[in-house]
């Protein structure tokens, strides 16, 4: 439970020089000598900035200096203080105390608020706006109103990317349970829902589950028009698990080529996956790559003499042959005969749910849910695609599937 009155004070101000903070909701101002708080003089809007002046004892109405104008303003309407760390603060639900256990809705979300409060890295305003979005988008106890009027006073302040991308994700199993989200998708959760969060930040194709009814949803957060990409592996394992979807994919340049891209390096892949699209312009049978510096040139002859970049090179490096071989993919995969939508929204298929969050102008957010028939939907337009991370001296990364 959030700290209050004399014990938050104890917990956070005492023994304190003057500390800078922030009044969480709009709040009455009195006379700096008002102690009591008998008279207001004006109310001042949430989101402000304030000094906390240091005190000697608890004081219902905190002292403040606001502009350098001292006033005295609700204690409990202050945000909890914390020290800016160096580094960005992380936002995802394991920074907030989260383990690898199920939880109620209950349970999860108060340890989420007691951490927001506890945690020095984060300062008063994001504190205090994340719990206000925590409070909306669960049990609706913080107004719209509210929400807006703090993150319009701490815009210029508040990590907009990781709020999205990160916070999204703690948010997420809150709002599919309180909100109802996939009641559209047929899925009606009861209150007896538990949610559990992997203790790896960066599980595939995974950010939560939520179990109810002896059922298991396992979704993947989103934000913004696109989600990391997903590893030639994970879809070729989601592929498997279903032997019908497995008889159908097989055979296809599709899978082939996600499993090239798979058991190979992320340097020799793309090119023996290019050459699995295009036989005439790569021989795959010639390839013979011991090394960076030495590999036959011959079995890329014809696609060197055809490719824009390569052909101005005496000797391209293998790593120019590799990214222009991912480039190629890419652009098949976009927009030519490869086409992997049907494939990924047949891998995800009772596996998988995608939840995105987006912040609004007015900072509350939105929500979509994106499951495997609207991935097929966008099979005509947008579609999902095969995407290098590399370039002419980098090949770190295989490709992935882009949603």
């Amino acid at each position: 439970m959030a700290s209050s009155g004399a014990v938050a004070w104890t917990k956070y101000f005492q023994g304190k020089s003057n500390l800078e903070t922030v009044l969480r909701k709009d709040s009455p101002s009195y006379a700096a000598a008002d102690v009591k708080g008998v008279k207001i003089l004006k109310t001042i809007k949430a989101g402000t900035k304030v000094l906390y002046l240091k005190a000697a004892r608890y004081e219902s109405k905190a002292l403040v200096s606001i502009e350098g104008t001292e006033v005295r303003v609700p204690f409990d309407n202050l945000a909890k203080p914390g020290n800016r760390a160096s580094a960005a603060p992380s936002l995802k639900p394991q920074a907030f105390g989260i383990a690898e256990k199920r939880y109620s809705i209950t349970e999860y979300k108060a340890t989420i608020l007691n951490h927001i409060e506890s945690r020095q890295d984060l300062s008063p305003i994001l504190k205090t706006y994340l719990s206000l979005l925590i409070e909306y988008h669960s049990d609706g106890k913080a107004d719209k109103s509210e929400v807006s009027k703090m993150f319009l006073a701490g815009k210029a302040d508040l990590p907009i990317n990781d709020i999205n991308k990160d916070f999204g994700e703690v948010l997420g199993p809150l709002a599919c349970i309180k909100q109802q989200l996939l009641k559209n998708k047929n899925i009606l959760f009861t209150t007896a829902a538990q949610i559990w969060i992997p203790s790896r930040p960066n599980e595939p194709l995974m950010d939560y589950s939520i179990i109810d009814k002896e059922k298991t949803y396992v979704i993947s957060a989103k934000s913004g028009t696109s989600t990391n990409t997903v590893k030639p592996s994970d879809v070729i394992t989601l592929i498997n698990k279903n032997d019908d979807s497995k008889k159908r994919w097989e055979s296809s340049k599709e899978l082939i080529i996600l499993k090239t891209l798979d058991q190979e390096s992320a340097l020799v892949g793309p090119i023996k996956a290019l050459a699995v699209l295009f036989p005439d312009l790569i021989k795959i049978e010639q390839i013979n790559i011991q090394s960076k510096e030495k590999f036959n040139r011959e079995p890329f002859q014809k696609f060197s003499e055809e490719n824009v970049y390569l052909k101005q090179k005496a000797e391209p490096t293998l790593n120019e042959i590799m990214y222009e071989c991912e480039k190629v993919i890419q652009k098949e995969s976009k927009e030519g005969s490869l086409n992997y939508t049907n494939l990924f929204s047949d891998a995800i298929q009772n596996s998988v749910i995608y939840v995105k969050y987006q912040l609004d102008s007015i900072g509350v957010g939105s929500w979509e849910v994106i499951t495997s028939d609207d991935i097929k939907k966008v099979n005509t337009g947008s579609r999902i695609f095969l995407r290098s991370k590399n370039g002419y001296t980098r090949a770190a990364d295989k490709m992935g599937i882009q949603v």
